[in-house]
């Protein structure tokens, strides 16, 4: 018994001693841990002030969740949100790009992203047999941008600022057919995010 006590002893022991070398590790270089680990996901929230061709402004605004992995200095991201735009919820699905120029706890980095903007309310039936229901097709979305990003040892904060532009369409059903209205914009883009 206790043969069993002193090996327990010093397993536990030794435990705890590369336990304090670990966060040694990480406390020297959280940086480097960072950008070595592989799956990623995160939060961010994406807002746009534009322009439409039709000289009106819209503030696309939209919050995020990203997964993806990191190779090296790069990520490749998927994406997931909800989207507010003129008065009206979309679902912003897409991929993102971003490639970092250091692996230090500032880093800055460019980005690029694009994908599709599905419109909620989507319902064929209703814009023909409903008037005046305004209704969107899918639309494609692409951003561009330069961002700088905080990192600490799991977390990294980030913010960036960008060129944005979203195709979209308003269909409203009338009377005797439709209307067809597009706003497609183009505008600056903020984004703050977190990841982790």
């Amino acid at each position: 018994m206790k043969k069993v006590f002193v090996a327990l002893v010093i397993v536990v022991v030794s435990g705890i001693c590369n336990m304090s070398k670990a966060q040694d590790f990480l406390s020297a270089d959280a940086s480097a841990f960072r950008m070595q680990s592989r799956f990623i996901s995160g939060i961010d929230l994406y807002i746009a002030p534009s322009t439409t061709v039709q000289n009106t402004s819209l503030v696309p605004t939209s919050v995020n969740f990203k997964a993806g992995y990191k190779f090296g200095t790069v990520q490749a991201l998927g994406t997931l949100g909800i989207q507010y735009l003129n008065s009206e919820n979309f679902i912003p699905l897409g991929l993102e790009l971003k490639k970092y120029f250091s692996t230090n706890k500032w880093a800055p980095f460019i980005y690029g992203r694009g994908g599709y903007s599905i419109h909620l309310k989507r319902n064929i039936n209703s814009r023909y047999n409903t008037a005046d229901y305004a209704q969107y097709d899918p639309a494609l979305f692409a951003g561009v941008g330069v961002g700088y990003s905080v990192v600490s040892t799991l977390n990294e904060f980030y913010f960036s600022l960008g060129y944005y532009y979203h195709q979209l369409e308003e269909i409203i059903a009338i009377k005797d057919g439709e209307t067809r209205t597009d706003l497609s914009m183009n505008g600056v883009a903020l984004t703050v995010g977190f990841t982790f």
